[in-house]
């Protein structure tokens, strides 16, 4: 399972915001695993109340654990428990059972 308080959000300079596994922090590098992006999506029909999503992050490279410059990483930070559950629940290599359909004397 993977530690709640190494799961970061994390404001690259270009704008991007990525939800990422904390692997290892120095003053110049920053290595992340399993990193995702976080997205806003409009919503048409309620313009003022956008939805979130979440898509790979460098989706054409076979790596997983990715080492940044921290000249390119504006903040790291501590993301909302909605969306470390979102990842937790996503990278976990706990897989949860599905509720049985079956009733049990």
């Amino acid at each position: 399972m993977i530690k709640d308080e190494s799961i970061k959000l994390i404001r690259l300079i270009t704008g991007e915001e990525l939800l990422a596994e904390e692997v290892s922090l120095t003053d110049k590098n920053l290595m992340i695993k399993n990193p995702i992006r976080v997205m806003v999506i409009p919503n048409k029909s309620t313009p003022q109340s956008p939805t979130v999503g979440f898509a790979p992050w460098q989706e054409f490279s076979e790596s997983t654990t990715f080492t940044l410059d921290m000249a390119h990483v504006l903040v790291i930070m501590r993301p909302i428990k909605e969306f470390r559950a979102q990842y937790q629940q996503a990278f976990s290599k706990i897989i949860a059972p599905q509720p049985s359909a079956l009733i049990l004397p």
